[in-house]
């Protein structure tokens, strides 16, 4: 004979559904397709080292402008993610990614108003702490941006799959491509 304490008891899972969760979950798909994004400007990259692009990422997918063909641009999204989920981690961070240039601002301001701070009044020492601030974000902002990528802005895109891929036109007739993506998890 089975008694009530004997059965299963049902387990139930919470989910938080507060807008600081939702707000996280945003974030952590942004930074897998801007992950996804330098990914496949590498591959398209090494196909033709002269090609210039640049992208703009959102929880959607991803922009990309410049001179591709949308049918190479879908392969190279492709061939990126499996890459990037291979192991190859490396392709999510990219030394002309805005991350490095916001960095690069954030340290000469940094560095600008701390020397100026302690520094004489004078414009003469002004103007040495400005360029000595200039020279530091010059010689930190790469290392520390491709940290800044590596930690805080992108994520390897293990729950994203490829939607397809489209071109656009601006009002001046100007091409641009999106890449659609899709959040599995």
């Amino acid at each position: 004979m089975t008694h009530a304490n004997d059965l299963p008891r049902p387990v139930t899972i919470e989910r938080d559904d507060s807008p600081l969760s939702a707000l996280q979950d945003l974030f952590e798909r942004i930074r897998q397709v801007h992950a996804l994004e330098h990914a496949t400007i590498w591959v398209l990259s090494e196909q033709d080292p002269d090609l210039k692009l640049s992208g703009f990422s959102t929880d959607r997918g991803f922009f990309i402008y410049g001179p591709v063909d949308t049918g190479a641009l879908l392969r190279a999204a492709h061939r990126a993610l499996e890459r990037i989920n291979r192991g190859e981690e490396n392709l999510a961070i990219h030394p002309r990614c805005g991350t490095n240039l916001s960095v690069g601002m954030l340290i000469t301001a940094g560095v600008g108003l701390g020397a100026s701070l302690f520094l004489p009044r004078r414009p003469l020492p002004q103007l040495v702490a400005l360029g000595t601030a200039a020279v530091a974000a010059s010689q930190l902002a790469t290392g520390l941006g491709a940290l800044a990528q590596r930690h805080l802005t992108t994520s390897i895109p293990r729950n994203l799959e490829i939607a397809g891929a489209r071109t656009l036109s601006d009002l001046a007739g100007r091409h641009s491509h999106f890449v659609e993506t899709r959040y599995i998890g």
